[in-house]
């Protein structure tokens, strides 16, 4: 029994071991099979992560452009339309940059204007990458995150751009020791007017060598680097003067220089000695290139092509015109300056004059120096009024009473109680345009402009309707060049196309006609016509139909006189850099002279055709109407190959 007791323990323990050992089988194989799903899924995940890496990578290197030419800056040839050559331009971009020459206390002077913890990070701060991950467009902040943005070919903006320059700015660091990111930050950063790094910006803005720069030249320099636009020293030396006195502190506060010396080495002005060679008032437009080229395509390292929109007989013309009436009849009257901008209705500038004569330290007052407009813009209003009810006969009060806190008085010190449109825009008065813009609400107002294309910015009080915000001629030339093409803002460019020159070179930029929306009815636009009609001055005669009308703003201190024929819109501003009355002047007369000047000889070789017919033939394809800029632009005289 006993025998028979120990034979069943003995079968059950080997069942039970049986039964154990087939579990533990069962148990592995499925460790197994978990094994293998979790490789083939990591498998998956890093062939996902390797393409996806592979696709950035390669996405982004065919963005970067990593060639340098120390042996010579870059030229960039401008040309006209038609292929003119207008000027070569040499010498904008710097050239190599050596640290062993260059001194310490000059380098100190742009790690602290930029990025004082520049040889602390790894190549971006907790800042950028908040920024880039948060969907934010603001960019990159460090000297290394600069430095990538300039290797790309074409600058861009964005939450997905600035991620690629975070990449390539950790690359950077990895790749490269701090001195070699500090060399190409130096040799590729913007300063504005069109030039790149320190050699250049030094010989051209200081006429010295980089290396012989005092640190208060340097901090100028450094700062224009930080925001090239508004701390230009060129353009604006007072704000650019006192951010570098504030770069100044910011080294003695990190000890690279003592404090008893800011005082000493502050300026109230920059040390400039502009090397900027004139070409007369054309110079004006090379400089508006030159910033231009830099904004779409950045540093490069090749030559470029530039083909503009302008017409160098038209631009000829108007040099002349600016020089001849203001020597005879402008400066006598107490008026130093003039500006003309002159462009076909799409939008193309065909001639620019940005002063009576070029001063590297003056800004281009035709492009982006705003003038009171009075009268200029009064017509907005009346816009939005036609788009609701397109009869320019309708009646609309003219009562001085108050709106908005203000009561508007009309230049003649008249109101007759009830007005039709097409008078009150020929009479010039303020109430009328107060009082719609009442009706319609200013905001709806300030969003129309906007929409219309007007950049300079419109306050909040009723009386910007009647010129109280100073605006530029290219927000003038949107707003009236309205129902000459089609009731439709065009862009306001000077620039067709740039290519870098060589065989096999892409082009880099290319105008490209937006689709925009028609801000004027058919109907609006025939009475806008009708009302500009009544307001030309018969005493300003061309040998073709046309508008025209002048203003006088600003108290006297601006004065204009803006029209079109059926191919060319014309503004010219008249007065004085400081705002000072020029009583003399009058709109109708001596403006009106310089405008009729210039259009008699420009309109020359253009079909005599009305206002009106000929924005119905540009707007129609294939009509047998020779308007050459509403074609699509293609370079009559692209670079040969293998230019050097």
């Amino acid at each position: 029994m006993d025998e028979n007791n120990q034979t069943r323990k003995s079968g059950a323990v080997a069942a039970q071991a049986a039964l154990q050992e087939i579990e533990e089988r069962r148990l592995r194989e499925i460790r197994r099979r978990k094994r293998r799903i979790r490789l083939a899924i990591a498998s998956v995940v890093l062939l996902v992560l390797g393409t996806i890496s592979t696709v950035v990578t390669l996405s982004i290197q065919t963005q970067l452009d990593f060639s340098r030419k120390a042996d010579r800056s870059p030229d960039v040839q401008i040309a006209g339309f038609d292929g003119t050559i207008i000027k070569n331009v040499q010498g904008h971009y710097s050239q190599d940059v050596s640290l062993i020459t260059f001194p310490k206390r000059l380098q100190g002077v742009f790690i602290a204007a930029s990025d004082p913890g520049f040889y602390h990070h790894f190549g971006a701060s907790l800042g950028d990458v908040t920024r880039i991950f948060s969907g934010t467009d603001v960019p990159g902040s460090t000297i290394t995150m600069k430095v990538a943005r300039s290797f790309f070919q074409v600058p861009d903006s964005g939450t997905v751009r600035n991620l690629e320059e975070l990449l390539v700015a950790l690359w950077l660091e990895a790749r490269f020791d701090k001195d070699t990111i500090l060399r190409s930050y130096l040799e590729r950063a913007y300063v504005g007017s069109g030039i790149f790094g320190i050699t250049a910006a030094s010989r051209i803005l200081y006429g010295v060598p980089a290396h012989e720069m005092t640190l208060h030249q340097a901090a100028v320099l450094a700062a224009a680097m930080n925001d090239p636009i508004n701390l230009n020293p060129l353009h604006f030396p007072t704000a650019s003067a006192h951010a570098a006195n504030i770069v100044l502190q910011e080294m003695a506060t990190l000890k690279m220089i003592e404090p008893e010396q800011i005082s000493a080495l502050s300026r109230t002005v920059p040390q400039l000695a502009p090397r900027i060679r004139e070409d007369g008032y054309s110079q004006y437009v090379i400089d508006l290139v030159m910033d231009e080229v830099a904004r779409r395509v950045g540093y490069t390292s090749k030559d470029l092509r530039v083909v503009t929109s302008i017409d160098t007989r038209l631009q000829s013309m108007a040099e002349d015109a600016v020089s001849e009436v203001s020597r005879l009849r402008l400066k006598p009257r107490g008026a130093d300056q003039a500006a003309l901008l002159s462009i076909s209705p799409d939008g193309r500038v065909r001639a620019m004059v940005g002063g009576t004569q070029y001063d590297p330290m003056s800004r281009n007052r035709a492009w982006n120096v705003r003038h009171y407009p009075g009268r200029m813009i009064k017509i907005l209003p009346y816009y939005y009024a036609l788009n609701e009810n397109p009869d320019p006969a309708q009646w609309v009060p003219d009562t001085r009473k108050e709106v908005e806190g203000w009561k508007p008085v009309n230049p003649d010190r008249q109101y007759r109680g009830q007005v039709s449109l097409r008078d009150a825009f020929a009479r010039d008065v303020n109430t009328v345009p107060v009082e719609l813009t009442h009706k319609f609400g200013l905001d709806n107002m300030r969003d129309f402009a906007e929409n219309i294309g007007i950049e300079s910015p419109l306050s909040d009080d009723i009386r910007t309707v009647v010129g109280l915000d100073a605006v530029t001629l290219p927000d003038i030339a949107r707003l009236h060049v309205l129902s000459l093409n089609g009731g439709i803002s065009p862009d306001v460019t000077l620039i067709n196309a740039i290519r870098s020159t060589g065989e096999g070179q892409p082009l880099l930029y290319q105008r490209v006609v937006r689709e925009q929306e028609k801000m004027l009815t058919d109907e609006a636009m025939l009475a806008v016509n009708s009302m500009l009609a009544g307001v030309t001055d018969p005493q300003v005669r061309l040998d073709r139909p046309f508008v025209g009308f002048g203003a006088l703003a600003g108290r006297g201190s601006d004065a204009w006189f803006a029209g079109f024929t059926a191919d060319l819109y014309t503004v010219v501003w008249v007065g004085n850099d400081d705002k000072s009355r020029a009583p003399a002047i009058r709109p109708d007369v001596e403006v009106a002279s310089l405008w009729r000047l210039f259009m008699l000889d420009a309109s020359q070789g253009f079909s005599i055709r009305s206002v009106a017919r000929g924005t119905s033939q540009r707007l129609v394809e294939q009509d047998g109407v020779t308007d050459m800029w509403k074609r699509n632009w293609i370079d009559p005289n692209p670079p040969l190959q293998n230019a050097q």
